[in-house]
């Protein structure tokens, strides 16, 4: 379940890492990110395999998939989501065989984007396989068609997720099971966290359903006592197992920082409403770098 509160260890930890000066509301932070993405010229995408690309954000993770014509200009992009791609290719007529490539790119970069490694550290199972979309599956380690919650998050989240299960009847798609595990945060994953200019956060509190990292013993136990669950020392687990965390944490990589500087991971499900916010930002950047052309 996800929980919901005012205090920092509850909110979305799907949330990006806070920015200072950052505009007052999306359309005005569209329209900085839109400029700024002007000035890097007329690169199609960060990482390009046919007609997909990949754009990152500024701490390397995959932030968008980017939908290119014949001649390599950009179509439209969307969240880096399974969904969005199956979606965007089939509407586009580009072949999910462009994944081989982007994929062995990002490897090549060391950039997460499988499962449980776009947020190295936190055991998030975020992320997408692309072989595994390729051969008819999710593509995810979790099922985008379902969602235990969706009846609390209104008419909208339910509307999207009927059509998201029906994209995948579509489809004919399989949950297959080596993949698609739905088994949630992976706690063996957990690794300290750090985000630039500050301290090391090593001490995690766990409750089934989402993780947070603080700085101190007294913060994670006070999130504890408030949300249940149980609080790891990281940095002791590490040296009681003589195991440096740093084997479930290979390459770089952030995970989402709330505005009070605590690291979180929610399950997959907790973050259905942060990527609808994702998509309807990126359209309208979409929108003002490339506006529509009149049909006549």
């Amino acid at each position: 379940m996800e929980i919901s509160s005012s205090a920092a260890a509850t909110r979305s930890a799907s949330t990006a890492a806070a920015t200072p000066n950052k505009p007052r509301n999306a359309a005005n932070f569209a329209d900085s990110l839109a400029d700024a993405v002007k000035l890097t010229g007329n690169l199609a995408a960060a990482f390009v395999s046919g007609r997909l690309g990949v754009d990152l954000n500024s701490d390397g993770i995959p932030l968008r998939m980017v939908y290119l014509d014949q001649e390599g200009s950009r179509l439209t992009t969307s969240a880096f989501c399974a969904e969005s791609i199956l979606r965007n290719t089939q509407q586009l007529g580009i072949s999910l065989n462009d994944l081989k490539g982007l994929g062995t790119q990002l490897d090549a970069a060391g950039v997460g984007y499988k499962p449980y490694e776009l947020y190295r550290g936190t055991g998030s199972d975020h992320g997408i396989d692309f072989d595994d979309l390729i051969a008819g599956g999710l593509g995810t380690a979790y099922d985008w068609t379902q969602d235990a919650n969706v009846a609390a998050k209104g008419p909208g989240a339910i509307r999207r997720l009927e059509e998201a299960a029906a994209l995948a009847q579509s489809l004919q798609l399989v949950a297959h099971a080596e993949v698609t595990q739905n088994k949630g945060i992976d706690p063996t994953r957990f690794a300290t966290q750090a985000a630039t200019g500050e301290s090391p956060r090593h001490y995690v509190m766990f409750n089934g359903s989402v993780a947070a990292w603080y700085g101190s013993s007294e913060q994670a136990e006070q999130a504890r006592h408030l949300y249940g669950g149980g609080v790891t020392d990281l940095a002791l687990r590490a040296s009681s197992t003589a195991v440096g965390m740093d084997a479930h944490n290979p390459g770089s990589g952030t995970s989402p920082v709330n505005s009070n500087g605590v690291t979180q991971a929610t399950t997959s499900s907790s973050a259905v409403s942060w990527n609808d916010q994702l998509q309807a930002l990126i359209d309208a950047i979409h929108e003002r770098l490339h506006p529509p052309t009149p049909i006549r």
